[in-house]
């Protein structure tokens, strides 16, 4: 008798086949034992049965009862007849191989009810949330079956593996590589978990340097079955800071008092000379520890690049509470910069109470503000308990607001606007919802009425009695030079020379003769460029060397030669076409930093024909000539235009850099020596010659003609006496430049603060009042009226534009308008929309139903083209920069600054700052736009 051995009948069998041959040397014929005769041959000798007769009763003698399967046959002895060596393995073959079929079929049939799974298990750092080498993650890995008994394939030479892959979806690490491709089998009884192998990670790459630090996810692997099992894990790996960087942090209160919560501000500073390139470090964030509590913070290099010479980089703050005493301890991941600090003790005497304050932003989700905004925001006092809580005030300060610059300088504190006093007033504390509490607003001025510097704030809320705060940062940008800002001491010096046919180098210096002063910029570009021909026209404008951020402060050290900024390459030939005709120019080199700082070269172009590619331009000699007259000034969106009035001419103020500390007023007549010069941002909307001031050469009263009093005596009523009229102008001037100065900040960038402020300046003046109505007034309010019937939901701004009227005559008429409710308005954002007063369209209309009015550019210009690239990303929730526009349009990235400059005056395009890069999006008016007009295809 041959009995088989149990075998594994797959993956999840666990089926066992018995196979028993019982072999005698009679043979069955017919279904009867044939009987050998006694001298050893063989009876009935020609009735041999074939194989397959052979096997019949063996076939038809199978039973499935648990799988057991018997077979036997009676063989005879006679080595005539006996079954040859090749006839017995080819059957027993054949019967194996059917009976193996059959095992495979009920093996997986008993699969079914198998139920396996693989789970695994992390490791827990010490202290943190996050690995790294110190702390490397280690991963157990079990096999659990909470189905019947079961067995499958493991390779033992590996196991588990374990896969890793970044934020990204890509693979960083493969385990499979250790598989060598063995088999061995597993056998898991029902309710059964087995451990397996545990899996660790050493957070390198194959070259064997550190992965980037961030989030991973990590895979256990279970390559025979299928299974697997993975989670999100982060890591912190050795970050090299470069050794000309330091980091440094300042302490600082609310007051010189130590009481309340504290501010430690982090600032990485460049010292040096150089351009530090820290791209290449990769991901960075700060490790804080507060006492025993370890989190991570703010990016190491906040997100910049390039560190440039003299930069001072704001890296983020941390808030300590008044009660705190814990030490705290900054470092970089692989500890490359440690620095530990204790808060001093406060003097705050607080209550207790179990809750925690939120700032409620009232649904705003940009943190950047511009010139012209006010920050508004409430706080949230959520409790933490499952009661009631009740809360005693003593003072009306239950909750303050206090701000810091980048400098750790306080700009706001809402107790100095607002002193405290004293109240007794008891409050409570749902556990079922926030106690909300109203903040003081901010127009972003300091207490001397200087707009606060560009930059990050911190903004900090308190509630000092119950010892509770919290704190956030925002933006402020300002494209707008702070005129409360000084570089008297500096010198700008450019230099411009030829790059070959087309192109210009632009390079510049700074020296600072005085105390060391922080240069601050406000445009993410560093240079603008206008190029002015003979007759003073703007032939060319382009801004460059942006994907800068605003706000970033350089430190120019005393008595030296700076020089900041990389040299820049001007391509002054776009699209195959020049930027300029052959000729004579004036180049006037912006910085936009603040205050702005401008300087002018001559040249001619083309710049190769004379000189040679590495010689510099010098400045050409400046024609001057001389002026005597008075000066008036004109209040405009951009400050205050310096008009010199001459004998029947009017010349506009370009600057008066060159003239020492003079400034123009209109109380006295002068001679000036002066030179031709483009215009000053106050006056561009004129048409008059702009000059510099070079030198005052007199400066005096201006004398006042007798007038022939007799005649005068008979026009005049008795007793009444007249003033000399440059005495009426001068003072007239004076007054009402001093006080709409004082609005002009507030109102210039802000059509709901324009209006009123036209209205109250130009009733000042006199302009508004009880006038006799003219034919002219009605004529042009009739205009106004069919302009906003074809136009509905015309801004102020596009009105002045579109009916050629200015500020105080447009608001005049508005003014009578709304008055005789012909018109109504409605405040969108930062801009006032006016609509006609009709059945159709009034105040009480769902604002979705307004309509803007239309707008129509060229879909296949360029402008066309950047909307349809806005239009397509914004749908999809992107919003590109400058760069990526200009490298998916394969235009250069100063052609497609200078259009988006245009659409943005045209209110199509809105510039946001995310992160530190400007990004780009389209208005509610361009989206109508796009939706409305036939020649766009919105897919």
């Amino acid at each position: 008798m041959l009995s088989g051995k149990k075998r594994n009948a797959g993956k999840l069998g666990s089926n066992i086949i018995s196979l028993k041959v019982i072999m005698m040397r009679r043979e069955l014929w017919d279904g009867r034992a044939m009987k050998a005769s006694p001298n050893g041959s063989d009876t009935n000798l020609s009735s041999k049965p074939n194989k397959k007769q052979r096997f019949q009763p063996c076939l038809a003698s199978m039973t499935f009862n648990e799988l057991h399967i018997e077979c036997t046959a009676y063989l005879s002895r006679d080595e005539h007849h006996s079954l040859r060596m090749g006839e017995r393995a080819t059957g027993r073959v054949s019967l194996l191989a059917g009976l193996l079929f059959v095992s495979l079929l009920v093996g997986f049939s008993s699969a079914q009810t198998a139920n396996v799974s693989l789970e695994t298990s992390l490791n827990q750092p010490v202290g943190q949330t996050w690995y790294t080498p110190d702390q490397p993650m280690t991963m157990s890995t079990f096999f659990s079956n909470s189905g019947s008994a079961t067995s499958f394939d493991n390779d033992p030479s590996c196991d588990i593996i374990l896969n890793v892959y970044d934020s990204e979806g890509i693979q960083v690490h493969d385990g499979s590589d250790e598989c060598r491709g063995l088999s061995r089998g597993i056998d898991l009884f029902a309710g059964e978990t087995k451990e397996m192998n545990a899996l660790s990670w050493d957070m390198k790459n194959e070259q064997g340097s550190w992965q980037p630090s961030g989030f991973y996810t990590v895979e256990a692997f279970h390559p025979s079955t299928g299974l697997n099992d993975s989670t999100t894990v982060r890591i912190q790996t050795p970050v090299v800071v470069p050794d000309e960087l330091e980091y440094s942090v300042m302490m600082t209160h609310r007051t010189a008092e130590t009481s309340g919560p504290m501010v430690s501000i982090i600032n990485l500073n460049n010292p040096t000379t150089q351009s530090v390139d820290v791209s290449s470090a990769g991901p960075c964030s700060i490790e804080i520890e507060i006492g025993t509590t370890r989190s991570i913070g703010m990016a190491c290099f906040a997100g910049v690049d390039l560190i440039m010479p003299g930069e001072q980089l704001f890296i983020g703050h941390i808030l300590t509470d008044a009660l705190s005493q814990e030490n705290i301890t900054i470092s970089t991941p692989g500890g490359s910069y440690q620095y530990s600090f204790s808060p001093q003790e406060s003097q705050a005497e607080t209550s207790s109470v179990e809750a925690a304050l939120s700032i409620n932003w009232d649904g705003r989700e940009l943190m950047e503000y511009t010139n012209g905004e006010a920050l508004a925001l409430s706080v949230d006092m959520v409790s933490s308990s499952e009661v009631a809580q009740t809360l005693q005030f003593t003072t009306t300060c239950k909750a303050e607001l206090w701000i810091l610059d980048d400098f750790g300088e306080v700009v706001f504190d809402s107790r100095a606007e607002n002193p405290c006093q004293d109240i007794d007033l008891e409050m409570e504390l749902s556990p079922n919802g926030p106690l909300n509490f109203a903040l003081q607003q901010w127009g972003f001025f300091k207490a001397d009425g200087c707009l606060v510097s560009p930059g990050k704030l911190t903004v900090i809320v308190e509630l000092p009695q119950y010892g509770l705060s919290t704190s956030s940062q925002i933006q402020y940008a300002d494209l707008i030079p702070n005129p409360c800002d000084s570089q008297s001491s500096l010198t700008f010096t450019p230099t411009i020379t030829p790059e070959g046919e087309t192109s210009l180098s632009l390079s510049s210096s700074f020296e600072n003769t005085q105390e060391e002063h922080f240069l601050r910029m406000v445009n993410p570009c560093t240079y603008t460029l206008t190029f002015i021909d003979q007759n003073q026209d703007v032939a060319y404008q382009l801004q460059t060397l942006c994907d800068d951020y605003s706000g970033r402060k350089l430190l120019l050290p005393p008595g030296s030669q700076n020089a900041p900024f990389s040299t820049v390459s001007v391509a002054m030939v776009q699209e195959g076409m020049p930027l300029l005709l052959d000729g004579a120019y004036t180049l006037e080199i912006a910085l936009e930093s603040s205050p702005r700082a401008i300087q002018t070269l001559q040249f001619d172009w083309p710049m190769y024909s004379e000189q040679s590619p590495d010689e510099p331009i010098e400045n050409s000699p400046v024609e001057t000539f001389e002026l005597m007259g008075t000066w008036n000034g004109l209040l405009t969106e951009q400050g205050t235009c310096w008009v010199l009035n001459t004998e029947g001419e009017q010349y506009l103020l370009s600057h008066a850099r060159n003239a020492g500390q003079w400034q123009p007023t209109s109380e006295v007549e002068g001679i000036y020596i002066v030179h031709i010069e483009s215009a000053s941002p106050a006056c561009q909307t004129f048409n008059a010659p702009s000059v510099a001031v070079l030198e005052v050469q007199l400066e005096q009263l201006p004398e006042v003609a007798e007038e022939d009093t007799a005649t005068d005596a008979q026009m005049e009523s008795p007793g009444e006496q007249t003033i000399p009229a440059p005495v009426v102008t001068a003072v007239s001037v004076v007054v009402t430049t001093s006080l709409l100065s004082l609005i002009f900040i507030v109102a210039a960038s802000n059509e709901s603060l324009r209006i009123p402020s036209t209205l109250a300046g130009l009733w000042f003046l006199g302009l508004l009042g009880k006038t006799h109505e003219t034919t002219d007034g009605r004529y042009q309010r009739g205009r106004l009226m069919g302009y906003l019937t074809a136009n509905p939901g015309c801004h102020f701004r596009a009105l002045m534009a579109a009916l050629d009227m200015s500020n105080g005559q447009i608001t005049h008429h508005l003014r009578i308008l709304e008055n005789e409710e012909n018109v109504w308005r409605k405040k969108d954002g930062r801009l006032v929309r006016f609509y006609p007063f009709t059945n159709q369209l009034h105040p009480n209309m769902i604002e979705e139903d307004l309509p803007v009015p239309p707008l129509s550019p060229d879909p296949n210009s360029l402008q066309g083209k950047i909307l349809s690239l806005l239009d397509e990303d914004g749908q999809l929730g992107g919003f590109p920069t400058q760069a990526e526009l200009a490298k998916r349009l394969e235009k250069s990235q100063q052609l497609i600054s200078h259009h988006l400059r245009t659409l943005q005056k045209y209110g199509l395009v809105e510039r946001r700052k995310m992160g530190v890069k400007n990004r780009y999006k389209l208005t509610r008016e361009a989206i109508f736009l796009l939706e409305t007009s036939v020649d766009f295809s919105r897919d």
